[in-house]
């Protein structure tokens, strides 16, 4: 190859320099657009600062308002003690039934009578409780009258009446009638046959075997038949348990096999 002669280069640097001088321009050029932005931008963001600093005092009135709350607080502890007075009143407005009954009834006076006293009295006494007997006061003077059944139990009730704080005479005008005791007893009786037939029906066994009941001054009586003699046991047990059985008879209880 042939080496370029001493003009050909001279004449190859003269050509490029205008190129370089153009880079240079242009690389300036753009360093000034980038600095003019710089510089415009720089008042742009001063002003919004200033518009922040200048939006930041509303705030600053804002929690002004919040700042006054806690001096509400102490005026709610000032009212505190009013509230005293409002539970007395509640107190005050509990329904009536709440109050003792004691007061209202503590000063008056227990409410009896002669008569009733009398009549206690002698229902008190077994031998006169079953007879009816009617008492009539006149002032301190007490009248009976009525039915009992022997004139030992017409002394009685005479002497019962006399022993009452504030009789001063009796007048005994009951009548004697020995009957009496012995149709007293036949009502006794029927009652505890009616009860007694009530206890038998309750048990299906007992309904099922239908027991004749019977009962002569409390003494009950059972009849029929049955194959279990503890069937009869349990009919006797029933019978028992009714006021005013003395007694039960299952004598005329047939155990018996099946016909």
């Amino acid at each position: 190859m042939m080496e370029p002669s001493f003009n050909e280069v001279g004449t190859n640097l003269y050509c490029e320099k205008p190129r370089m001088w153009n880079v240079l321009s242009v690389t300036v050029i753009v360093f000034c657009v980038v600095l003019s932005r710089s510089a415009i931008a720089a008042p742009d963001n001063g002003s919004a600062g200033e518009s922040h600093q200048k939006e930041s005092p509303p705030a600053e009135h804002k929690k002004k308002p919040d700042e006054k709350k806690p001096d509400a607080e102490p005026k709610s502890t000032d009212t505190g003690p009013k509230h005293a007075p409002d539970e007395k009143a509640v107190k005050s407005e509990e329904p009536p039934s709440a109050i003792p009954k004691t007061e209202d009834t503590g000063g008056k006076k227990a409410v009896t009578s002669l008569n009733l006293a009398i009549k206690l009295a002698l229902m008190a006494n077994p031998s006169l409780f079953p007879f009816e007997m009617e008492v009539e006061l006149d002032g301190h003077k007490a009248v009976l009258t009525g039915a009992v059944s022997s004139e030992d139990e017409k002394i009685q009730a005479t002497e019962i009446i006399r022993k009452i704080e504030g009789v001063e005479s009796v007048v005994n005008k009951l009548t004697v009638a020995p009957v009496l005791r012995s149709t007293l007893a036949k009502k006794q009786d029927d009652a505890i046959m009616y009860y007694v037939k009530d206890r038998l029906s309750r048990s299906e066994t007992l309904k099922a075997v239908g027991f004749e009941v019977t009962s002569e001054n409390g003494v009950v009586s059972l009849s029929g038949k049955t194959r279990f003699q503890v069937i009869a046991l349990e009919a006797a047990e029933a019978a028992r348990h009714v006021p005013g059985v003395r007694a039960v008879n299952t004598d005329a209880v047939q155990i018996t096999g099946k016909e």
